[in-house]
């Protein structure tokens, strides 16, 4: 099961009767501080939410790791003077609210249609930036060599996500056929090219002969260059040029023709990929950023194992 946070923990419950009426209200104790059943609902019924939208469960112990593991980070800030005011969480909240193109007031609205408190909600945005707040503070922040960074990139199974600045170049041959008729005979000529392109025929000889590409026909079917990795989402792709930009995403090197391929309606077309460019400055630096913060985040999680391991922790009896 994915963890809904930093680390796991196994904490022992202490069973106890002595404290009568205020065990009704406090659930658990994180050295001084005192974790309330409203708390505790509250968050159980955030994770909740996250946990069912991933298809995932959920039990007590995981809230209660959650919960003990937010206290022991405002612990440790308030041991090295540092307090996270209201207007820190404010400013927060309206950046990720204007990310979503609302005002404050109706992210709150619409968190709160979603099922959510959003008191709970600012309580978890604290959490964060608590994280964030000790970071710099309680580790030491890993050095990334250009080495590892390289070696990295060549095993990783997802290139992809480093590639951002990777073009790919295209060339496509494309035939008509909006008819019936034209179907069967642009298929039999398109399948005809293809065998010509198998033995070795030059793809801007055949484009320049037979593609009904007007735009690309004269010179040789050239589709020039695309981002292998568009960031603009509302971008419409023709389907010739994202199914050869998937080729090399899934591994296709330059030189490569696809097979011979239908856009209903339209006609048949076959892509190559010409030409790939990689910019290996921009690939090195982002999984130099990527693993600094992957490290940096199983550095803070030791961290934060042995600050809990350190602290006194009671839980008392699962609510009923």
């Amino acid at each position: 099961m994915k963890r809904f946070c930093f680390i796991s923990i196994i904490v022992l419950l202490q069973f106890s009767n002595i404290f009568g009426a205020v065990v009704n209200d406090v659930v658990a104790v994180v050295g001084s501080e005192p974790i309330t059943r409203d708390e505790f609902m509250s968050r159980k019924k955030f994770l909740l939410l996250q946990a069912r939208s991933a298809g995932q469960k959920l039990t007590d112990a995981d809230v209660y790791k959650d919960l003990v593991e937010e206290r022991i980070m405002i612990l440790k800030l308030k041991e090295l003077d540092y307090e996270i005011e209201d207007s820190d969480i404010e400013k927060r909240l309206t950046k990720v609210a204007e990310q979503y193109k609302l005002t404050l007031d109706e992210f709150r609205k619409q968190i709160e249609r979603d099922g959510v408190q959003f008191k709970e909600y600012k309580a978890i945005m604290k959490k964060q930036i608590a994280m964030e707040s000790l970071y710099g503070t309680v580790i030491t922040p890993p050095e990334i060599t250009d080495a590892e960074a390289d070696e990295f990139y060549l095993t990783t199974k997802n290139k992809e996500q480093f590639e951002g600045d990777t073009v790919a170049r295209l060339s496509w041959i494309f035939l008509k056929a909006s008819t019936f008729k034209e179907k069967g005979e642009k298929k039999e000529l398109a399948n005809k090219i293809k065998t010509d392109l198998n033995r070795g025929v030059d793809f801007a000889k055949l484009a320049s002969i037979y593609s009904d590409d007007t735009a690309t026909k004269s010179n040789g079917g050239d589709l020039g260059y695309n981002l292998l990795v568009d960031l603009n989402l509302n971008k419409k792709m023709p389907s010739h040029v994202k199914y050869g930009l998937d080729l090399v995403k899934k591994g296709s090197k330059s030189g490569t023709v696809s097979r011979v391929r239908e856009t209903v309606g339209r006609g048949f077309w076959i892509v190559k990929i010409t030409d790939i460019q990689k910019d290996q400055n921009s690939i090195r630096s982002r999984v130099k950023s990527y693993l600094l913060e992957k490290r940096s985040q199983e550095s803070f999680i030791e961290w934060l194992d042995l600050e809990i391991k350190k602290m006194s922790v009671t839980i008392y009896p699962t609510m009923k």
